[in-house]
C-alpha cells in the first residue's frame, strides 16, 4: 500500500547492492530521499490501471482473474520492454511500485517470460499513519483509505500466497533495518551483495511524518473489525514469520470484505458520480479559495506595506523635527556669528586705525631715517675726505722724515769723513780752547 515505508524498503536493497531501475521517479517534497521506482513501470501501471478503469487509490479490488482478460494481453510485450530497458542484464533487481499489489498477476507473468526467479519482500504500516499521510499529501478522506489499505494489503497477499516471500512492519525497519536484511536474506535463501549494514544505512529514519502507532489501531475499537484483524495477522507474521494457519481467516476477510463492496459498491458509485457533477463547483470553489488566499495574502502585503509606511512616516516626522530644530539652532548660530562679525569688524576699524596711525609714524620715522642717514652720508664724505687729506699729509711726512733721515745720513756720513779727516786733528786744540772759554 502506498506511504507504507516501500521507498525506504527499496532504498536498503540498493544499498544491499540490488540493481535498480535506469529512470527513477525523481524526489519530491512528499518523498525526499527519492521513490526507488522506475518512472516507466509507473507509468505503465497507471494506464494498466486506467484501462480497468481503475486507478492507485481504488478500494475496490480488482477481480482475481483480471490477468486473463485480453484487454492486458497489449500491455505484456510493453511490460517486457520496459523490464529489459530499466534493468538490462541485471541479474538481482527490485521492482517497486505500490501498484504492484493490484497488478501481481500481471507481473508475474511478465517476469516468468523474462526468465526472472522472482521473491517477495511486503511491508505494512499502521493504516492510520497511511490515512494522516495521504490526507496531508492528496487530501483524502481518512475513511477511504482505510479501505483502499484493506483491499491492496489482502490482493497483495492472496496474489502472492505460497510464494517465495517476507513480510516485515515499516515500524521494524526503522527500528532495526540491518535485521530486517538478514531475515529477508535468510527467507529468501541467498545471500545480500554487500553487508547489512551497508543497507541499513540507507535508511533515513527522521522522514517518518506520522507515528500513530499499530498498537493505538489494534486497540481502538472505532476502527473496523476487518482492518485490525489483518493488520494484527501481518503484525504477527512480521515478528514471527509467517504462519499457514491464518490463511483461513485472511480468506474470510476478504470475503467478507467483498461481501461489504457488494452492499455499498453502488452507493459509492453513485456518491462518485454526484462528486463528479460537483467537481466544477468545487473548482469554482477552490478558485474563490485561492482568490481569497491571494486577496488575504494582498491585504496582508497591503498591511505590511501600511506598517512599513506609517513607520517610514514617522521616521520623516522625526527627521522633519530634528531638521527644524537644527534650522533653530543654525539661526541661532548665524545670529551668533553675525554678532561676532560685527565685532569683529569694529575690532578691525580700531585696528585700521591703529595701522594707520602706525603708519604714519612709520613714514615720518623713515623720512627722519632718510634725512639723518643723508647727513651722515654727507659727514662720512667729509670725514673720508679728511682722512684722505691727513693720509696724503702722512704719506708727506712719512716722505720728509725719509728724506730727513736720508740727510742726516749724509751728514753724519760728512761728519765721520770729517772728524777722521787731517784738518779735523790739526784744529783739535782750537776746538779745546773754545770749549774752555766758552765756559768761563
Amino acid at each position: 500500500m502506498h506511504r507504507s515505508g516501500t521507498s525506504s524498503l527499496a532504498g536498503m536493497l540498493d544499498g544491499l547492492g540490488c540493481h535498480g531501475p535506469a529512470t527513477p521517479m525523481p524526489k519530491t517534497d512528499a518523498n525526499a530521499a527519492g521513490y526507488f521506482e522506475s518512472l516507466p513501470v509507473f507509468r505503465l501501471n497507471d494506464a494498466i490501471l486506467t484501462a480497468l478503469r481503475s486507478r492507485w487509490d481504488d478500494w475496490r479490488p480488482l477481480r482475481p482473474d483480471v490477468h486473463l482478460s485480453p484487454r492486458l494481453a497489449e500491455f505484456h510485450d510493453k511490460a517486457r520492454a520496459v523490464i529489459e530497458a530499466e534493468y538490462g542484464d541485471g541479474s538481482l533487481i527490485y521492482l517497486k511500485d505500490p501498484r504492484i499489489s493490484m497488478l501481481l498477476p500481471f507481473w508475474r507473468g511478465v517476469l516468468d517470460a523474462g526468465g526472472y526467479r522472482y521473491v517477495y519482500l511486503n511491508i505494512h504500516r499502521s493504516p492510520s499513519e497511511i490515512a494522516a499521510s495521504l490526507q496531508r499529501r492528496d487530501e483524502i478522506d481518512p475513511g477511504l483509505s482505510l479501505l483502499t489499505w484493506l483491499s491492496q494489503v489482502l490482493q497483495a497477499e492472496r496474489h502472492s500466497r505460497g510464494q517465495v516471500r517476507h513480510f516485515t512492519s515499516y515500524e521494524a525497519l526503522l527500528r532495526d533495518p540491518a535485521a530486517v536484511a538478514m531475515a529477508a536474506e535468510t527467507a529468501f535463501g541467498f545471500p545480500w551483495p554487500r553487508p547489512a549494514e551497508d543497507g541499513a544505512s540507507r535508511v533515513n529514519r527522521a522522514l517518518r511524518h506520522h507515528d500513530d502507532g499499530v498498537r493505538a489501531v489494534l486497540e481502538d475499537a472505532r476502527v473496523p473489525g476487518l482492518i485490525r484483524q489483518t493488520l494484527e495477522i501481518l503484525e504477527r507474521w512480521a515478528a514471527q514469520g509467517e504462519q499457514a494457519a491464518d490463511h483461513a481467516q485472511l480468506d474470510d476477510i476478504a470475503a467478507a470484505f467483498d461481501e461489504a463492496e457488494g452492499l455499498f459498491a453502488g452507493a459509492m458509485q453513485a456518491l462518485r458520480s454526484r462528486s463528479a457533477q460537483l467537481a466544477p463547483t468545487r473548482a469554482r470553489e477552490e478558485a474563490l479559495k485561492t482568490e481569497k488566499a491571494a486577496l488575504e495574502a494582498h491585504l496582508t502585503q497591503a498591511t505590511k506595506d501600511k506598517a512599513m509606511l506609517d513607520e517610514h512616516l514617522t521616521q520623516i516626522t522625526q527627521a522633519r523635527d530634528e531638521a527644524l530644530r537644527d534650522c533653530n539652532t543654525a539661526r541661532e548660530a548665524q545670529a551668533e556669528a553675525e554678532a561676532h562679525q560685527a565685532r569683529q569688524q569694529q575690532e578691525l576699524d580700531m585696528l585700521t586705525d591703529r595701522l594707520t596711525q602706525i603708519t604714519r609714524a612709520r613714514d615720518e620715522a623713515l623720512r627722519d631715517r632718510d634725512t639723518a642717514l643723508a647727513t651722515i652720508r654727507r659727514e662720512t664724505i667729509a670725514v673720508t675726505n679728511r682722512a684722505a687729506a691727513t693720509e696724503a699729509a702722512r704719506q708727506q711726512l712719512e716722505q720728509s722724515r725719509k728724506e730727513a733721515e736720508a740727510l742726516s745720513g749724509q751728514l753724519e756720513t760728512q761728519r765721520q769723513e770729517f772728524l777722521s779727516s787731517t784738518s779735523w786733528r790739526v784744529s783739535a786744540p782750537v776746538r779745546a780752547l773754545g770749549r774752555l772759554i766758552r765756559r768761563r
